[in-house]
């Protein structure tokens, strides 16, 4: 074996193979070896905790090239570089093991393809939630159902925040450092606040889900900046809570809108409170599967920092290494990897179509609406009136006490209309002169 990045995935990778590398043994029935560690800033890194002879290099194509290295781990993180180890190490009938979400969204039919080409296997368990087993689940365990959504809190960092909010009453900003101290965020948490680390993780859950493959620009992201500790008070009086929910779903044919669609998207929602998907709290991913015949599958588990997720990467290897195996051995008992085939198809299926998504602003839910005033006489009437003309009816309307008149938050929840009608209307809201900021829209959803 041969590690290609040692930041903390790559190091937490190698601390579970050290720790556990007497219970792997027990179960293949012989060692995986460290043969060889690549990082550009290997040098200036003390490997002595590692405690045994390993070669160490700064160019990963030596990794590739080594003849004694059987499987390939790609820790690197950076797109570009990932991708290009991948190509390189399939082309070279070498198996890999990667935890780069974003070149198995955008590239991973390209590189199954290659892959099943060269007989070599990809392995690709820890894109997703981590050390939570969920891609073994969908194409092993549950190969036989026929899915018809997949809903996931796939990010542990906006979860972290989100549930710190909401237990502990403070802002966005407080629990985002806190997130960051703890090492759940980066120094630059856009791609998680943002939803777009969870956009590349509901495109393979939808891969693996459906077998279609699925745009990763084509599926709309919003992030949770704006939520306010305010919205926490207004959701648990309607009995729920706020979540960044991942979701891929079929749209039945008729609904009018074609057989065969997915809708899918990244976006805060209110949930309610008793649903499976509201008591995933911290830095915990949870994946709820909806299937035909077997129902609703809730897995739940730790889905960030290193060793979670080098127990998903080690996870491939070990399966990648009884493939091994069963190809056959050398003369003097150790695995030959030449005489190994590529394994199932990591996206699950050996057939595909492209994805058809249905165009954002079709989702027909009812919708929670905070508006944020500057307080005078006949607010209620301009924004009710604007609702009326665009045939938007209000469900209820909530005011939390005790807030300043020069910042106003008060809550209408609308009745189901679609996100399109309540977008116009809410632009039109927008402009309104008491408004101390934008409005902000979530769906109140029902989760199976």
């Amino acid at each position: 074996m041969g590690l290609i990045g040692l930041g903390t995935v790559g190091t937490g990778t190698v601390k579970v193979l050290l720790e556990h590398q007497r219970e792997i043994e027990r179960r293949l029935g012989f060692r995986v070896e460290l043969k060889k560690i690549c990082s550009r800033s290997i040098h200036k890194k003390d490997i002595s905790w590692i405690g045994q002879a390993v070669e160490t290099t700064t160019d990963w194509k030596q990794v590739v090239r080594d003849p004694e290295v059987d499987i390939v781990v790609e820790l690197v993180g950076e797109p570009k570089t990932a991708l290009a180890i991948a190509r390189h190490t399939l082309d070279a009938r070498k198996h890999l093991v990667t935890a780069n979400k974003q070149i198995v969204a955008e590239h991973g039919l390209e590189l199954a393809e290659r892959g099943r080409a060269a007989g070599a296997t990809l392995g690709i368990e820890a894109c997703v939630a981590g050390g939570t087993p969920i891609l073994h689940a969908i194409r092993e365990g549950l190969s036989g159902e026929h899915f018809r959504a997949v809903y996931g809190i796939l990010n542990g960092t906006t979860n972290y925040i989100l549930t710190e909010m909401e237990q502990r009453n403070c802002s966005f900003e407080e629990a985002l450092r806190e997130a960051q101290a703890h090492g759940y965020a980066e120094p630059d948490p856009t791609m998680d606040v943002e939803g777009y680390d969870a956009r590349y993780k509901i495109a393979i859950l939808a891969m693996i889900s459906f077998g279609q493959a699925v745009e990763v620009r084509d599926i709309p992201v919003q992030g949770i900046t704006r939520i306010r500790q305010i919205d926490f008070a207004y959701a648990h009086q309607l009995g729920r809570t706020i979540r960044l929910i991942a979701a891929a779903r079929r749209l039945p044919a008729q609904a009018g809108v074609g057989g065969g669609r997915l809708e899918a998207f990244v976006r805060p929602l209110m949930v309610s409170r008793s649903g499976p998907l509201a008591g995933i709290l911290g830095a915990t991913n949870g994946v709820l599967l909806v299937g035909d015949k077997g129902g609703n599958t809730t897995i739940t588990g730790r889905g960030a920092g290193g060793e979670p997720t080098g127990v998903a990467v080690l996870s491939d290897v070990v399966e990648i290494a009884r493939e091994i195996v069963r190809g056959g051995a050398s003369v003097t008992g150790r695995p030959d990897r030449r005489k190994a085939q590529a394994g199932p198809s990591p996206l699950g299926y050996a057939h595909w179509h492209r994805a058809k998504l249905r165009p954002a602003g079709e989702m027909v839910a009812s919708t929670y609406l905070r508006l944020v005033v500057r307080d005078r006489p006949g607010i209620l009437a301009r924004v009710s009136g604007i609702l009326a003309r665009h045939r938007i009816n209000i469900d209820s309307v909530l005011q939390e006490p005790n807030h300043p008149k020069r910042r106003l938050p008060f809550v209408m929840t609308l009745e189901p209309g679609s996100e399109r009608q309540v977008a116009r209307a809410v632009t039109e809201i927008a402009r309104l002169p008491f408004l101390a900021e934008p409005p902000l829209t979530m769906p109140l959803a029902e989760l199976p």
